[in-house]
């Protein structure tokens, strides 16, 4: 009997275990402020709440368990970063509807407004990880996207 319930106890640990090494809980405003320095991101507002989130990108409070954004503060410049971890995988399609949305309206601001940044923000695009939804703009794009990737990892 002793034997049984000590193999039991260690299944359990062992399951406990597995899950939260599953589990990755990356720091937002971390990663976030790692790509500020690394690509001169300096003149950015800071999105620092969720009514404001929703504000910018209509992106439900009840759906984010944590995020990080900022803009640029020039009306002459597209830059945005913007990482929001969704509650769950639904949270997490609607977020990314949002932010499709958001890129889109870039995309049209600029056409109408600024020819030379069309093509930069065509080459956008709002990426997924697990229940982490992002989007860039920038020149640095590509770049930036591959670095929230890792961070995420």
């Amino acid at each position: 009997m002793k034997k049984i319930l000590t193999l039991i106890t260690a299944a359990v640990l062992v399951l406990i275990l597995c899950t939260a090494c599953g589990a990755k809980n990356a720091d937002l405003s971390a990663v976030t402020d790692s790509v500020n320095s690394a690509y001169g991101l300096s003149d950015m507002k800071v999105i620092e709440d969720t009514d404001s989130l929703n504000r910018y990108y209509q992106i439900a409070p009840e759906d984010v368990k944590q995020f990080s954004a900022e803009l640029s503060s020039s009306a002459k410049d597209y830059n945005e970063v913007v990482i929001v971890e969704a509650v769950d995988s639904t949270a997490a399609e609607n977020i990314k509807a949002q932010l499709d949305a958001r890129l889109r309206s870039q995309l049209s601001n600029a056409k109408s407004y600024d020819a030379e940044q069309v093509s930069m923000i065509e080459a956008c695009e709002v990426k997924t990880n697990g229940n982490y939804v992002y989007l860039v703009i920038g020149a640095d794009h590509d770049a930036i996207a591959a670095d929230i990737e890792a961070a995420l990892k």
